[in-house]
């Protein structure tokens, strides 16, 4: 096969929800759109669809959401495009989408090469749940915290798994300056004496974002400066708004809502991510490429972006040690400082938006030409394999 040729890439997702895949997959396609690959996604369209509504790329409605029978109906639509339009390989971005995927590999002579891109890890794989789970034939993950489970729980084969971390456009999230921060803090009335921390997430089970109201709650008196903001929107922001009120936060927490992150990133002093459960939290690398250091529970993508005491602080998944950790840093802004210039350099070298698209067509046309090797003995599986192990 020509390594020059055009790409035919037909992506396979539940629906086009809220939170970072969605994200993730527009600017995925987006790159290899401009580079004349031909791209398609479909699936159910969620609350994100606006990514795609006007995209120049074809989006394909049907129920990869659904039971049974909304998946065989699923089935049969794309089988009747793929006679008239073939593709190189088959991306999917969720198990249930994967068995579809599964079935039109089948129908086309198994052919197609099938690639499973793991956005969530460290899952309960028991009894039905692991017996109805395909994983495709090869499988992406974007952490080596995600792929060592992947091995471990989940008995994957390690020549299967290929770990390319997540890019940020640099273009998308400048590094911060003073002016930009007094800038920022004005427009939040915020003022620049101010000690502010950060959370960007969607307000929901995953994120333990009430951890950071505990956090203002327990430093009244030692942190009277504290400030801090939550951007993002869910299912747990009326409680979160009620929590407010009861113990009296107004003046500490502000809930702003789904907004342009970067002018929060500039404002803010560090960011603050007590997740139980990540597939590899872009947030952290966007909030560093802007200079800001963070403080995260130990979760997938915790090696790739945290060099302990070097760009950030990471801390096992537990309430009392998260806010005793943050106490302590916020409580050091030279220290935050001088970790946010190291987190911004981290980015620029090892998670840059141009090296994951590169990676990834790499991975496509490895997979499309049949030339993926089983890694050796203790290597890391993949053609970023480096990357896995910064």
């Amino acid at each position: 096969m020509n390594n020059g040729r055009p790409l035919r890439i037909l992506h396979l997702i539940g629906e086009s929800d809220a939170g970072g895949l969605s994200r993730y997959l527009y600017d995925l396609c987006a790159a290899m759109h401009a580079q004349g690959h031909q791209v398609t996604v479909a699936g159910q369209r969620g609350l994100q669809h606006h990514l795609f509504q006007n995209a120049p790329w074809e989006w394909i409605d049907v129920p990869l959401k659904g039971g049974p029978f909304d998946l065989m109906r699923a089935a049969m639509i794309l089988r009747r495009h793929l006679r008239k339009n073939p593709v190189d390989l088959l991306h999917t971005h969720y198990r249930r989408p994967t068995i579809v995927a599964r079935y039109l590999q089948n129908v086309c002579g198994g052919r197609l090469p099938l690639l499973f891109t793991l956005h969530l890890s460290h899952m309960r794989m028991r009894g039905g749940f692991l017996g109805f789970s395909d994983f495709g034939d090869a499988i992406h993950c974007a952490a080596s915290d995600a792929r060592q489970w992947l091995i471990d729980d989940v008995n994957i084969p390690p020549d299967r798994i290929f770990v390319i971390p997540h890019g940020i456009d640099i273009n998308r999230y400048p590094l911060g300056s003073e002016e930009l921060r007094r800038k920022a803090r004005a427009e939040l009335s915020l003022g620049m004496r101010d000690r502010v921390a950060l959370f960007v997430g969607r307000l929901s089970i995953p994120k333990n974002e009430h951890w950071l109201f505990d956090l203002a709650d327990v430093t009244r008196k030692s942190m009277p400066d504290l400030r801090i903001l939550l951007a993002g929107a869910g299912p747990h922001e009326k409680l979160l708004r009620r929590r407010l009120e009861d113990d009296n936060l107004e003046d500490r927490v502000f809930l702003l809502g789904e907004r342009n992150p970067v002018p929060l990133y500039h404002a803010a002093d560090a960011l603050l991510l007590p997740s139980y459960k990540e597939g590899f939290a872009l947030v952290c690398a966007e909030a560093m490429a802007t200079g800001l250091p963070v403080l995260r529970t130990r979760t997938s993508g915790t090696s790739e972006t945290i060099i302990e005491g070097v760009t950030g602080r990471s801390v096992p998944i537990d309430r009392p040690t998260f806010v005793k950790a943050a106490i302590e840093f916020l409580a050091d802004l030279p220290a935050l400082r001088r970790m946010g210039q190291a987190a911004a350099q981290h980015v620029r070298q090892n998670l840059t938006f141009d090296r994951q698209v590169r990676d990834m067509i790499s991975l496509y046309r490895r997979l499309i030409e049949g030339a993926a090797a089983p890694a050796k003995a203790g290597e890391t599986s993949g053609i970023s394999g480096e990357l896995a192990n910064t």
